[in-house]
């Protein structure tokens, strides 16, 4: 089946919109966002074979998910994998990264207790634990795999304060839930563990023979899946507590772990080397003989001359149609992969302070912003709009049929547009004076994307007929903190990346009455807070969409309290023919994290035609 056939006849099957291209490639930013600037984080891989052995629940719980993938095509080992790697690398510490592109290295290398088969529906496959039993929301019990090692070669097993070769133990797992929930280094100090309120709800953790049972403090039925997050990696103790002060001077020597790659180099700016772990667990996989990423391809031409030579296997360009326009012309010897960007596109409004008390601004703004025009102009129209739940996370998503009925997101705008000017109007918003609007100056920064900030402004210019809106941009190392204050300009671009396909736990952070991440100030005990908290203790799942149903209707009635989520876009990434990116189709990509994946499941076909000719890679060794 001739592909871009395939793909805009899906396009239209969900309802997204069409343009004369297709979206800009997906992108991110330091702080709380993840980066997703390199063709490395675009999620192309398939779910793993291997198979995952699940323990039947006891007690009223359900059997923990099993489903596992199965590749596109049969896989052939061998090759070196040569791709490009954003250079934002803050840490070697996993559990203390925020940035994407750390665990696009560290997914390869490092192994979690479970993992997504599927990241968009979120079923999953045991890794370091091979069962796993949830009898109910606030009960745990994971039985860990026999036989795992720590790598025993590589500059991190060389590390004199490292454990080499060492089995890996129920005592590993019980460490690392420890050290996140307590936040601190071995020194004593604070350290920024960024899933710190998520390992904070573990109350007890018992280890007996090699199973390891956890006790929520608080039921959480969305806990387990959060163990497949790709932050969740496994460090080892007796490395990590010894890099700890320098886990910032990033180099191969710092990191260890049990999974199907051992990290051989790691320079920033120059390049990273990974080759197969001879000791991993599953014996099929991985495929690759090991991976590559080169980091100096910041002249986007460069980078394309670089994959025409076959000097890298995969390509992105900031302007879509460059990525697009090669493939177009060279259809027969390369295939292209849509996936859609994990980093939701919003407006945050300062709701807590003055003058967005006034819920009437808030639903102005909201009624105003015109999604579909910026999916048409940023992104060629490639891309949908999303609610409260992004549609990313379909399952919890209100699909784009009934969002077209909300105000806010109806096709046709000119009653919106009536009704926002009306609220404007009522709340004395041309009282306020100047309103500057801040848009991350890594959006601007790229040349398809650098009028946003005048588009934005004229947006809301032209809907409430002023001219008091202005633009300017601001580096996400200020605007983060600025969130969490509550003190800060309104605010367009990416927020959070999308890290799990159950959305409850991101809705209970966004809106429930005293969560840090709810920095809107939302408090409504009734409609949010009783309906989002007995949904974390639902293992019905049917039971629990309806109640985050109610609550999504509820949030878009009042204009979203000020998270005013946009839209997600698409992006395309193009491979040479004989790289096997295998996905949920031979179309889409993941379209969240899934590093971890092709770290397992993407090969590469010696065989193939369009292999003649590749050079040769370079690749540090063991």
């Amino acid at each position: 089946m001739e592909r871009n056939n395939y793909w805009t006849r899906r396009i239209q099957r969900r309802r997204m919109l069409q343009g004369a291209g297709v979206g800009a490639v997906g992108a991110a930013a330091l702080g709380l966002v993840g980066c997703g600037d390199d063709d490395d984080s675009s999620p192309t891989s398939t779910a793993t074979t291997a198979a995952a052995t699940t323990a039947a629940a006891t007690g009223t719980g359900t059997a923990a998910a099993t489903k596992t993938g199965t590749a596109a095509a049969a896989g052939k080992k061998g090759g070196i994998y040569v791709s490009q790697s954003a250079n934002v690398y803050e840490s070697v510490d996993p559990q203390r990264t925020v940035a994407s592109p750390v665990l696009q290295v560290l997914a390869r290398v490092q192994s979690k207790l479970l993992r997504f088969s599927n990241p968009n529906t979120g079923d999953m496959a045991g890794d370091l634990a091979e069962k796993w039993e949830n009898p109910d929301a606030s009960t745990i019990v994971l039985t860990i795999r026999q036989g795992v090692k720590w790598h025993g070669a590589g500059p991190g097993a060389k590390n004199p304060a490292a454990a080499g070769g060492r089995a890996f133990t129920t005592e590993d797992v019980k460490y690392n839930i420890e050290r996140q929930k307590a936040g601190l280094l071995a020194s004593g100090e604070k350290g920024s563990f960024g899933r710190n309120a998520y390992w904070k709800n573990v109350d007890t953790v018992t280890i007996s023979g090699n199973t390891v049972t956890m006790k929520l403090a608080k039921p959480d039925a969305t806990f387990i899946g959060g163990l497949a997050n790709e932050f969740n990696l496994m460090v080892q103790k007796e490395l990590i507590e010894a890099v700890e002060p320098k886990a910032t001077e990033i180099s191969a020597d710092k990191v260890i772990g049990t999974g199907p790659n051992i990290l051989t180099e790691w320079v920033p700016g120059k390049s990273i080397s990974a080759v197969r772990n001879p000791d991993y667990y599953n014996k099929e996989r991985p495929y690759l003989d090991g991976n590559r990423w080169i980091q100096t391809f910041e002249d986007p031409t460069a980078y394309r001359i670089a994959f025409e030579q076959k000097q890298v296997d995969s390509f992105t360009d900031p302007d879509p149609g460059q990525t697009t326009k090669f493939w177009e012309a060279n259809k027969d010897k390369t295939r292209i992969k849509y996936a859609g960007v994990a980093n939701t596109v919003a407006i945050y409004l300062p709701r807590a302070q003055a003058p967005w008390k006034d819920d009437r601004l808030i639903q102005a703004i909201n009624l105003a912003a015109d999604r579909r025009q910026l999916i048409q102009q940023l992104h060629s129209g490639l891309g949908k709009v999303s609610g409260p739940v992004t549609w990313l996370q379909d399952a919890w998503a209100i699909p784009q049929t009934d969002l077209e009925k909300v105000p806010g997101y109806k096709v046709q705008r000119d009653q919106d547009l009536k009704d926002a000017k009306a609220l404007w109007d009522a709340a004395g918003g041309a009282d306020i004076g100047e309103i500057t609007w801040v848009v991350p100056d890594t959006w601007a920064s790229r040349a398809a994307w650098s009028s946003t900030p005048e588009i934005i402004a004229e947006m809301f210019n032209k809907a409430f007929g002023t001219t008091q809106f202005k633009a300017r941009t601001k580096n996400y190392t200020e605007i983060i903190p600025s969130w969490f204050s509550k003190n800060f300009d309104p605010f367009f671009g990416w927020i959070p990346n999308v890290e799990i396909p159950d959305a409850r736990a991101e809705m209970v952070g966004a809106f429930t009455t005293g969560s840090t991440s709810n920095i809107w100030d939302v408090s409504e005990a009734t409609e949010i807070d009783a309906k989002l908290t007995k949904s974390l203790t639902l293992t019905n799942k049917n039971e629990a969409l309806k109640l985050v149903r109610e609550v999504q209707d509820f949030v878009l009635s009042k204009g979203q309290f000020g998270r005013v989520i946009m839209y997600n876009y698409i992006a395309p990434t193009l491979y040479w023919h004989y790289v096997n990116p295998t996905g949920p189709s031979a179309e889409e990509g993941w379209n969240l994290i899934s590093s971890s994946l092709d770290a397992l499941d993407l090969f590469i076909d010696t065989d193939d035609p369009t292999y003649k000719g590749r050079a040769t890679p370079t690749i540090t060794g063991l």
